[in-house]
């Protein structure tokens, strides 16, 4: 009879309104989770049941039940972080982590990395993230674990020197100039090259010779040639003649030996001069450099993961890749800040942050929970009531039935 369908019926909503209120209490749960997506539910009615009325069939409901219990993947806001491998996801995309004994991909909104023992890129669960090798600044090759090794950077040989001096004008023949340089050799040790500048005789007119260390003589030569160095020579201060060299660095002194390039005139530095004031180095540098170790990394808006030398070298070592699904939505959730790829998902479209359709990376930030904890206080109260609106069908139902029991007496 439809008083007693109509308990079920209530039943069917109080069992829905139960399980909504389990999912709005996963959602508060995790208002402090990482990278968490709340999830939204949404109801539909039940199949209804013909009845008979006066003007022909009619339908009658039969309840209520879930239909669809959708993860909302609004950003979050973002929290600074004091860990330098902590990132966060602004926009669509979701970053790769690699479960090591299984080779399966999850993927996460969850940025909170770290590096292991062995150098490994890591989240809190010891997943190695995803991300490319770079070579020679580019990213190549398929997704690999980032392993950020703590190797030494490589040395590199000084092969090119500029200077920029200013010669005394005042200077007497015979009367000379020093400057040193450091360079390197090509296992990185560190060498001194000092210049020597001496008035000749003939008017505004300077040689050059070196010694490598102090000890070795440098042989010297016009760039490109095997002549005698050209005597630099000014005119009304300004260097017309002279000032680009070869240096002839050999073994032993310098192991690998090496043709470095001297540069006095046209520098990033200037052009050295011949004025009326003393003799000086305005400028000097060298592109050699020593070994480095790492000192500490950084990530970039690109998600690009960049080592950071003692040796003063910026060197980019991976980049991170992003992950986006057509239907993000039907991913299915592992617990633990991670989902999986499934059918319905669609396959995963993998890139470089901030290109197709994919989001920027932020460094030194964390994403947090997009719960909205008014609204999650709204949706509690309508379903309570929802809920106690259906307990009181059932127990109204009961009173109806009691009724029909009575009418014996």
């Amino acid at each position: 009879m439809s008083i007693s369908s109509a308990m079920y019926t209530g039943l069917t909503g109080l069992r829905s309104n139960g399980e909504a209120m389990g999912v709005l209490g996963d959602n508060i749960a995790n208002l402090s989770t990482t990278g968490f997506k709340y999830s939204q539910v949404q109801f539909e009615d039940l199949m209804a049941q013909m009845v008979s009325t006066g003007s022909g069939p009619g339908q009658e409901g039969r309840g209520s039940r879930i239909s669809e219990i959708t993860p909302i993947f609004s950003q979050g806001s973002l929290e600074t972080s004091a860990d330098d491998v902590d990132v966060a996801i602004t926009g669509t995309g979701f970053l790769i982590v690699k479960e090591p004994s299984t080779d399966s991909l999850y993927y996460t909104r969850d940025g909170n990395f770290s590096l292991n023992k062995d150098g490994y890129l890591v989240n809190a669960h010891g997943y190695r993230v995803q991300g490319k090798q770079m070579v020679n600044g580019t990213p190549s090759g398929v997704d690999t674990d980032i392993v950020i090794q703590q190797n030494f950077s490589n040395p590199k040989v000084t092969d090119s020197m500029d200077m920029v001096l200013n010669l005394n004008s005042n200077s007497v023949t015979g009367e000379a100039y020093s400057s040193a340089l450091t360079v390197y050799d090509s296992v990185g040790n560190g060498h001194t090259v000092n210049l020597t500048f001496t008035k000749e005789a003939a008017a505004d007119t300077w040689s050059i010779t070196g010694t490598l260390d102090g000890t070795t003589a440098i042989t010297i030569y016009d760039r490109g040639t095997t002549n005698p160095p050209t005597d630099m020579h000014f005119t009304s201060g300004t260097m017309d003649a002279g000032g680009d060299y070869d240096l002839v660095l050999d073994d032993p002194v310098m192991p690998g030996g090496v043709t470095t390039h001297l540069l006095l005139t046209g520098t990033g530095g200037g052009s050295t001069t011949q004025y009326a004031a003393s003799s000086v180095t305005n400028y000097a540098s060298q592109n050699g450099y020593g070994p480095g170790y790492l000192e500490r990394i950084s990530i970039n808006n690109e998600g690009v993961i960049t080592g950071n030398y003692s040796n003063g070298q910026i060197i980019p070592l991976y980049q991170l890749t992003l992950a986006r699904f057509n239907a993000p939505t039907k991913l299915h959730r592992e617990g633990s800040n991670m989902y999986t790829e499934t059918q319905d998902s669609g396959v995963a479209l993998t890139g470089a942050p901030s290109t197709n359709g994919l989001g920027s990376i932020t460094s030194n930030s964390l994403e947090q929970s997009n719960v909205d904890l008014g609204e999650q206080f709204v949706h509690m109260i309508i379903y309570q009531r929802a809920f106690q609106a259906n307990s009181r069908v059932i127990t109204t139902s009961d009173t109806l039935l009691e009724e029909v029991l009575s009418l014996k007496r």
